[in-house]
């Protein structure tokens, strides 16, 4: 098992580097604001090209840091699922996209970006088999009502997400041409990043993660503690473009909608982090260690039929365990032994003189 986590770990790194590499270029080449610009919606790139990366790739990165981290403790299970979950959803368009469709290697940075695509997507099914390998460390599940309010909030947003995008087809002043739905979610228009995935493939899996997260912090599963805060940190990384660019004197739907969503993805993360070491799959310890193991260390230096007097007994030192109707029964020093010297014995304890 542990060869196991140490694979998980491993992967997790390598993914962790190819996201900081592509990121690290597009901070050179279009500078930290310019690319924090075109990141939040407020600008594009010199002739209209996406950049490689977007938010979802400062989420992945983060995750994929935050995993291998993880993966040095029985715990961390649960974030290597979640890691492996969102880059399925995420990263399994860019790669058909980024295929050629006539065969072949494709040439200079889609190969290069391909390359990474398909890495990642080949990465998180070796990461679910890691899960299925450690599932019996699974971290432990929310508590009820925190639960049951984080599943209510993730259905919520999941629900607003779908009631507006369905509004947005449907509205007949802006009404979208034949198949543009389809083309829209196979990658043949919005695609905010060369490694990101199509803009309405991204809602709604963002929408399905959500519910699927709520619905496992409802019934408190075992991995909802870290899939639903991996699925509010996409949620906010999907609702930062939308923010950037709203209008502060006349905001939309959209962007009540993402306001809701952010403040919904924090009060969730608030809930579902866990408190202690034993929420997340660490054993606490014997309760009684502190009771009993220091007591005995510190009278290691004293005889040993004095050391005994840290051992559970029966009632006071030196009765014996309780006998019918509650009454007490002879310890072991009390009892006479068998004999001719018990009746001088018990005359002397009755008269003394």
């Amino acid at each position: 098992m542990r060869q196991a986590y140490r694979l998980g770990g491993v992967i997790c790194a390598v993914l962790a580097v190819a996201e900081a590499v592509w990121l690290g270029q597009d901070l050179t080449q279009f500078r930290v604001d310019g690319a924090v610009r075109v990141w939040s919606g407020l600008g594009v790139p010199v002739g209209g090209a996406p950049l490689v990366t977007s938010t979802v790739d400062l989420l992945l990165l983060g995750l994929y840091a935050a995993a291998a981290v993880a993966a040095l403790r029985p715990g961390g299970v649960g974030v290597l699922g979640a890691a492996a979950v969102v880059t399925l959803v995420v990263r399994t368009p860019a790669a058909y996209l980024l295929a050629p469709a006539s065969g072949g290697s494709p040439p200079g940075l889609q190969g290069a970006l391909l390359v990474t695509a398909g890495g990642q997507v080949l990465g998180a099914l070796v990461l679910l088999f890691v899960v299925r390998r450690t599932g019996e460390d699974a971290p432990a599940p929310p508590r009820p009502a925190a639960g049951v309010l984080a599943g209510l909030l993730l259905f919520v947003v999941a629900l607003i997400t779908g009631i507006l995008e369905f509004s947005r087809q449907s509205d007949p002043a802006a009404a979208p041409p034949p198949g543009y739905f389809w083309r829209t979610a196979v990658g043949g228009h919005l695609v905010d990043s060369q490694l990101g995935a199509p803009y309405e493939w991204l809602v709604w899996a963002t929408a399905g993660l959500a519910a699927a997260a709520g619905f496992a912090a409802f019934s408190r599963a075992p991995f909802s503690r870290p899939l639903g805060i991996v699925v509010t940190g996409l949620l906010v990384m999907t609702a930062v473009p939308v923010i950037g660019t709203s209008r502060i004197d006349a905001p939309g739907a959209d962007d009540f909608a993402a306001a809701f969503t952010v403040g919904a993805a924090l009060v969730v993360t608030l809930l579902l982090v866990p408190g202690d070491l034993a929420a997340v799959g660490v054993p606490s310890g014997d309760p009684f260690a502190e009771a009993e193991i220091p007591a005995a260390a510190d009278n290691l230096s004293m005889p040993l039929y004095e050391q005994t007097a840290v051992l559970p007994v029966f009632g006071a030192y030196g009765q014996g365990p309780p006998g019918p109707y509650g009454q007490a029964t002879p310890g072991p020093y009390e009892q006479e032994p068998p004999g001719p010297s018990a009746e001088p014995r018990a005359a002397y304890l009755q008269d003394p003189t």
